[in-house]
């Protein structure tokens, strides 16, 4: 039976071959070999050698593949003459060979040399045994499975985060969709500051935005009655990036007056929500039920501007309906608890 070994290339790859094996990769310089039943390495030259030193001579190249005897050409009617006393002796030694071979398990033993006289056979080489590798990649196998599981467990978890952040960004994103639009837009008016300083610092760019502030003012002050025109101006003075149009005046002047509201004595507090429920009365159920809404809204994520220009409004048609001196005291004290708001929560 033909002798195994393993077989380490010079790129790790094991593997488990036999003496024909060995000599198919004497090319690689750095491979090693194993014995079956041992654990030592060896280089594979050393290896070679010694097969090569313990192989038989004579019936047997270096590569283990039988020589092919060829009948002579100059004797050929010599050894016709011959050949019928030659070839009962071979036959006789060649059966003889076979049960001395099959007697001592010698599988691998020389061929016996064909008669002389009859035609050569062609002998072809043994086919290769099948041989067990499980053992050889038992620990390989193990450890590739909980590999491929490992990998796959954090592909999941990466799916699985990406669809809960998706989820949540489309249930929550009338709370920062608002919040990273104007975000946006700071980050997108710094970077064309940076990119063009020149325009940025340009004589007329400062007499351009009171110009536009001036304008929107004087939009503002005649969309929110409820408000004074100093303090509609000390709401937009709060925003440094851009000129908030009326709606956004609007939103952030209620933010502001809820936060300050407290700050104000208890008699002008009071007074502050008699004049908000005349306000109110004079709009129908419906829509003092959307303000309620709206402020109840406020407290659970930001306005959108539609929602902010809706109820602004309500505001100024409510603003409108009450006497001249109702809607100055309300301005006075909206000023009062939109100031102090802005001063204790920023813009």
């Amino acid at each position: 039976m033909p002798r195994e070994y393993k077989l380490r290339l010079g790129d790790g790859t094991v593997l488990a071959v036999d003496e024909q094996g060995l000599r198919t990769w004497a090319i690689d310089g750095k491979a090693l070999v194993q014995a079956v039943g041992s654990q030592h390495w060896r280089p594979l030259k050393e290896v070679l050698s010694e097969v090569a030193a313990s192989a038989p001579r004579g019936s047997k190249r270096d590569d283990g593949i039988p020589i092919i005897p060829l009948k002579p050409i100059d004797d050929e009617r010599g050894s016709r003459a011959v050949a019928p006393g030659r070839a009962a002796a071979s036959g006789l030694g060649g059966a003889l060979s076979t049960w001395v071979a099959r007697l001592t398990g010698r599988r691998g033993a020389s061929p016996a040399a064909p008669p002389v006289g009859e035609p050569s056979a062609l002998r072809l080489a043994p086919a290769e045994e099948e041989y067990e590798t499980e053992d050889l990649y038992e620990g390989e196998t193990e450890e590739g499975v909980f590999g491929v599981v490992w990998l796959w467990v954090k592909r999941l978890v990466l799916i699985a985060g990406f669809v809960v952040a998706g989820v949540v960004a489309v249930n929550t994103w009338p709370t920062w969709l608002p919040v990273v639009t104007q975000f946006g837009l700071v980050i997108f008016t710094k970077v064309d500051e940076y990119v063009h300083p020149n325009r940025a610092r340009a004589p007329g760019t400062e007499d351009e935005r009171q110009r536009q502030m001036q304008e929107a003012l004087q939009q503002a002050a005649g969309q929110l009655p409820h408000l004074s025109r100093e303090t509609i101006q000390l709401v937009m003075s709060r925003n440094v990036w851009s000129v908030p149009d009326p709606p956004e005046v609007f939103s952030r002047g209620y933010a502001a007056a809820k936060r300050g509201s407290s700050t104000l004595a208890p008699n002008e507090a009071e007074e502050l929500r008699t004049l908000e429920a005349a306000l109110l009365s004079g709009l129908r159920p419906a829509e003092r039920q959307r303000v309620r809404e709206y402020d109840r809204v406020r407290r659970e994520r930001a306005t959108l501007p539609g929602e902010d220009r809706e109820v602004l409004g309500l505001f100024a048609r409510g603003a409108r309906a009450l006497p001249t001196q109702s809607r100055a005291h309300l301005q006075a004290l909206y000023g009062k608890a939109i100031a102090a708001g802005l001063t204790s929560g920023g813009a």
